[in-house]
């Protein structure tokens, strides 16, 4: 299992949302490289980068930052957000990401899912953002698929996908902490072991997914990195067992 820190970015800056609502923004950095540097520092193997804008846009609107910080850190970069066209996909595969997060386009346009995965099925990853009820969220959680996230995922593994993202967003920014049920009822259904997003606010939440990697193949951490609720150095030390 592995800890990913996040950095979602609007208008060069590096900031979080509360349950993905973009009135409720804050801000934590002017400079989206110096974070990510720092994360490195700290000893992060992955770095998720979201264009929070383009998500919300639907195209790309921080490209150049994130190209910046995939060309000036030595880990791998793991970037998402508004990335759905081929050229766009395209592009942030040879600027260097590792690996190219996809949410809407699994609704919008699944024949084109079909050709990234059959292209590029280590590179891509499938982003879940899932609600209260356990459908889909997409376009930067403003609307709802009526689709089972769980369904959707046992589906597109048949596809090829390999790897997937499960944020719970009831808990996304909300410091709350996880929901261990919600999460295992979703590997159990759709038969895939995600990367875990959304609400995790503690130590004690760490260990809990450390408990489940069997189930899962790592957390994204948002939120508690930023506010000091949890420190990086800390989480990781539970992660390797010290």
């Amino acid at each position: 299992m592995i800890l990913i820190p996040a950095i979602d970015i609007i208008n060069e800056k590096v900031v979080r949302l509360k349950q993905g609502n973009y009135s409720q923004k804050t801000i934590f950095s002017d400079s989206p490289l110096q974070i990510a540097q720092q994360w490195e520092a700290e000893g992060a193997p992955l770095l998720h980068v979201v264009d929070l804008e383009g998500a919300k846009e639907g195209q790309p609107k921080n490209k150049k930052i994130i190209a910046e910080i995939i060309k000036q850190v030595q880990i791998p970069v793991q970037v998402g957000g508004g990335i759905r066209d081929y050229q766009t996909f395209k592009f942030y595969l040879e600027v260097g990401a590792s690996r190219i997060v996809l949410g809407s386009i699994i609704h919008d346009d699944p024949q084109l899912l079909e050709k990234l995965v059959e292209e590029n099925p280590e590179t891509l990853v499938v982003s879940l953002d899932v609600t209260n009820n356990g459908s889909l969220a997409i376009h930067g959680w403003q609307k709802s698929a009526p689709l089972s996230a769980s369904l959707i995922a046992k589906a597109l593994k048949r596809k090829g996908v390999q790897n997937f993202i499960f944020t719970d967003i009831t808990r996304d920014g909300t410091l709350k902490g996880i929901r261990k049920e919600v999460i295992t009822k979703f590997v159990k259904e759709s038969g895939v072991h995600p990367l875990i997003a959304g609400g995790i606010t503690s130590l004690e939440d760490i260990r809990i997914l450390k408990s489940m990697d069997h189930q899962v193949k790592g957390a994204i951490l948002g939120k508690a990195l930023y506010t000091g609720k949890i420190k990086y150095s800390e989480a990781l030390k539970i992660i390797q067992g010290e």
